[in-house]
């Protein structure tokens, strides 16, 4: 298919205040080809080659704070060390697109770090192989994820997005089930401290008065006592305290909520529909239409879960920004069966669509380097 000239996904959106050129999200999608927590050459090309599809955001994958709080083996690690290899990441990218936005996902992965390689740790009822961190130590991942982002800065990054979403530490700490009896769990306001003090820490500190601060969020985890419930012995979904929590994100003067949902390996369909399970994408397209309502022009949004889909996908991404139900639409999945997405649809070249195999997925679950086995071309 080809978009007409003046489709809404192809028309420029103010993102705080940047200017996106277009409504695409090239999602984050872990590539697993670090070097010792620094960037490869290969995940170089990776994004060098998304920053050739002409997205108007591109979320790079899921940058770890700390090295022993990872998810992948071959995780990035965003660190001082690692500095240089960020910084040669965003000009490779820029030199091929100067006007893409390139955000930094900074993460800890909490009770989904690996077993083998890296520390689970938890929040709060923790298992036998899990650390229960100590308020001193979630003190210490505070001031990692404020570095981080100040790091994100330095190696010329347009913004960063928090990870507060899939099951990774971010999240848990929402969570209504975190019942610590320290700041960092319990009420309302200590479940969201997080939020609360690190994102006016980073503001003071940025030299850029114009980098994008925002966040991908699980709406609903479909797990009892995660978010999207009303306490910690409920799995049925009630939204109102994650309303308060996007809420909270526009009064920090955040400058979007990214809108995802469930936890991967847990709840996956939730979070990535696959074809036997592609309804519930009406489920996240009704989160972000619940966000926007919620925030109005306070904050942008962006919507997930068009890669399932495949191309009726475009169809209700347009739909669903034309009828003011989000900002931006995002892609995972399809960006790496066609990273040259948004510039084939402006061409009317054909698009290679994701076939929803769950190939990357496994790859990742295997610890291999993940990319599209049907069109490896583009991994």
């Amino acid at each position: 298919m080809k978009l007409e000239p003046n489709s809404i996904l192809l028309s420029s959106q103010k993102i705080g205040n940047r200017i996106a050129q277009n409504r695409f999200v090239a999602q984050p999608m872990e590539g697993n080809d670090a070097i010792g927590g620094k960037v490869s050459e290969r995940a170089i090309k990776r994004y060098v080659k998304l920053a050739e599809g002409k997205w108007g955001v591109i979320v790079i994958e899921a940058l770890a704070v700390a090295d022993n709080a990872l998810a992948r083996k071959n995780q990035m690690v965003i660190n001082e060390e690692n500095l240089p290899g960020l910084k040669a990441l965003v000009q490779a990218m820029k030199a091929v697109d100067p006007n893409v936005l390139v955000l930094f996902q900074v993460t800890h992965s909490g009770r989904k770090s690996g077993r083998d390689f890296s520390r689970p740790t938890a929040l709060y009822n923790p298992e036998s192989w899990e650390h229960l961190l100590t308020t001193e130590e979630i003190d210490e991942i505070q001031r990692l994820f404020i570095e981080a982002a100040l790091i994100s800065e330095a190696a010329g990054a347009d913004g960063v997005d928090f990870k507060m979403c899939h099951g990774y530490l971010g999240c848990e700490m929402l969570r209504p089930a975190n019942q610590r009896t320290d700041k960092w769990g319990g009420s309302f306001e200590n479940r969201t401290r997080f939020l609360v003090e690190s994102i006016p820490q980073i503001k003071a500190r940025l030299v850029n008065k114009d980098f994008i601060l925002g966040s991908r969020i699980s709406y609903w985890e479909g797990i009892k006592g995660g978010c999207g419930t009303a306490s910690s012995d409920d799995a049925v979904e009630d939204l109102s305290e994650m309303d308060r929590v996007i809420s909270l994100m526009a009064d920090l003067g955040m400058d979007y909520v990214n809108v995802s949902a469930g936890i991967p390996g847990v709840t996956s369909e939730i979070t990535r529909p696959t074809a036997t399970s592609k309804w519930f994408y009406l489920h996240q397209f009704r989160y972000a239409r619940r966000a926007k309502a919620l925030v109005g022009e306070r904050m942008k949004v962006f919507g997930s879960a068009y890669s399932v889909l495949q191309e009726e996908g475009v169809h209700e991404a347009q739909s669903n920004i034309e009828l003011g139900y989000a900002d931006f639409a995002g892609w995972g999945r399809q960006t790496l069966s066609d990273p040259l997405l948004p510039k084939r649809l402006a061409l009317g070249d054909e698009v290679d669509y994701c076939k929803l195999c769950s190939g990357c997925s496994k790859l990742m679950v295997k610890q291999e380097e993940v990319g599209c086995i049907i069109y490896p071309s583009h991994s």
